[in-house]
């Protein structure tokens, strides 16, 4: 009998001290893991001139894929979009970011329907095409939900790294193949990029 409550007594007496290494242990990890997040921020900066954050079209000259690729800016007209922006960031203990660009209808009373609306984005550098703008031109309804904002479109997303800057160029266009009518309908979105894990 005392033999058997001294194995016993032995079995929690081990089971204790492997219980508290581990509990030391477990500590330890979250301290430095902690630590570590703590340690790391990036903030992305957007940047534009005149207020290219938002672009707007109306309904008043559908063009081809072709042209509409070749659009470019001009003041105070409304018959296309056009932004050119660049995107910028501060990381503090890291060296890249995950990012995305997304856009959000601004919701207008006449709409022009968003399987008419295309976009199309480009390096500003270069003028070519980004990765999913080089094969299709696609229609604002194409678009994916974004994953940093559920009534966002994803545009685009990428990889920035520290002290990179990226400019882009984005055309916004009425399909060739929209139904002219009288009546006069416009299309707006808002352009926005954020942090994505």
């Amino acid at each position: 009998m005392i033999k058997k409550h001294g194995s016993s007594t032995l079995f929690i007496s081990i089971s204790l001290i492997l219980l508290s290494i581990c509990v030391f242990i477990g500590c330890l990890f979250l301290y430095f893991h902690s630590n570590d997040a703590a340690a790391k921020n990036a903030t992305i900066i957007f940047s534009s001139s005149d207020d290219s954050s938002l672009l707007m079209m109306d309904s008043s000259m559908p063009v081809t894929d072709a042209i509409g690729k070749q659009l470019s800016f001009t003041p105070n007209q409304t018959k296309h979009g056009y932004s050119e922006f660049s995107i910028s960031s501060n990381m503090e203990g890291m060296d890249e970011v995950r990012y995305e660009i997304y856009a959000k209808n601004i919701g207008v009373s006449t709409e022009i329907a968003t399987n008419y609306v295309k976009l199309y984005l480009t390096n500003a550098d270069t003028d070519q095409p980004v990765e999913g703008f080089d094969q299709v031109v696609p229609t604002y309804r194409d678009l994916k939900v974004a994953v940093s904002n559920p009534a966002g479109k994803k545009i685009y997303s990428g990889v920035l790294k520290k002290g990179e800057i990226q400019n882009f160029r984005l055309r916004m266009w009425l399909a060739d193949t929209y139904p002219i009518t009288e009546e006069v309908r416009s299309f707006g979105i808002l352009l926005y990029v954020k942090v994505i894990n």
